[in-house]
């Protein structure tokens, strides 16, 4: 029987902070160029409005390309922000803010909910384009929030998820062996693809992959206290090495440096790979 935890879903603060460290590491200027690529197969009316929403975006840093790249084609845009981390809609705030003068054909409406909230809200549901980076792993119900989602495009309208790939995938469905909690799915891009693949018919998608590398070296240092903040991350768990039985840290930490990393000289690299998908409603 898996043994019931708290994930870092249930510390926000910790979890937003160790993910800003994480980010660090990121090419950024790659998921720009992607991001770019993704936009621009939207093939809506230009001179309409153009209805976004997008699912867990936290502090808006990730936004930015796409409401950038979007306002080359699309001029008035309403920008929906579900967020449940009301700290973190705070700093998205203070962005726009500071964007005003690029983003000023932009209208923000910012929700600190739930997407399940949001949904049972009577309001509009339909859009142009959805934007769900990182946040399947909270949904109640992933299969069912997702075809939510997609069931509120408008026709020629793209759903975009971004989801863990590689390494990371590998590492999250292994730990899903050992631990549950309903507040987290231990799931990756895999998990995205087989729900509309076998949901959707005859759905049209696509994907971008992007290959990156995590510097692991503290993780297996059991005195690094950054080596800790890390594997935190990596397992979505809090305080893992302080609550994992020595029996299960041990197969999770092997499996992690085996099956999930490379050696580099004197560095242990995990891999953290990405998968963009972008799933069209024709």
């Amino acid at each position: 029987m898996k043994e019931v935890i708290k994930t870092l879903k249930h510390y926000p603060m910790y979890y937003h902070s160790n993910y800003d460290t994480m980010m660090e590491t990121v090419d950024v200027d790659q998921r720009k160029n992607d991001v770019m690529t993704i936009v621009k197969k939207l093939k809506l009316d230009g001179t309409k409005a153009l209805h976004v929403l997008t699912v867990g975006c936290g502090n808006g840093q990730n936004e930015a390309p796409f409401i950038d790249n979007l306002l080359t084609n699309y001029p008035n845009i309403t920008y929906t922000a579900v967020e449940p981390v009301a700290d973190e809609l705070t700093k998205f705030k203070q962005l726009v803010k500071n964007k005003g003068d690029q983003w000023h054909n932009v209208t923000f409406d910012f929700r600190a909910i739930t997407i399940e909230e949001y949904m049972e809200m009577n309001e509009r549901k339909e859009f142009g384009m959805i934007i769900a980076a990182h946040s399947a792993y909270h949904f109640k119900d992933v299969e069912c929030t997702i075809l939510d989602l997609y069931n509120c495009l408008i026709k020629g309208g793209i759903l975009f998820t971004r989801m863990d790939d590689g390494g990371w995938e590998k590492l999250s469905v292994k730990v899903g062996t050992y631990y549950t909690d309903p507040c987290h799915n231990f799931i990756g891009t895999h998990a995205i693809e087989d729900i509309i693949n076998h949901r959707i018919p005859n759905v049209r998608y696509g994907s971008i992959r992007r290959e990156l590398w995590l510097d692991v070296t503290e993780c297996l240092d059991e005195e690094s206290q950054v080596g800790s903040y890390i594997i935190d991350f990596l397992t979505q768990i809090h305080n893992f090495r302080g609550i994992a039985k020595p029996e299960i840290k041990k197969q999770i930490l092997d499996y992690m440096r085996d099956e999930c990393c490379k050696k580099e000289e004197n560095k242990i690299l995990f891999s953290i790979d990405e998968n963009d998908l972008f799933i069209f409603r024709d």
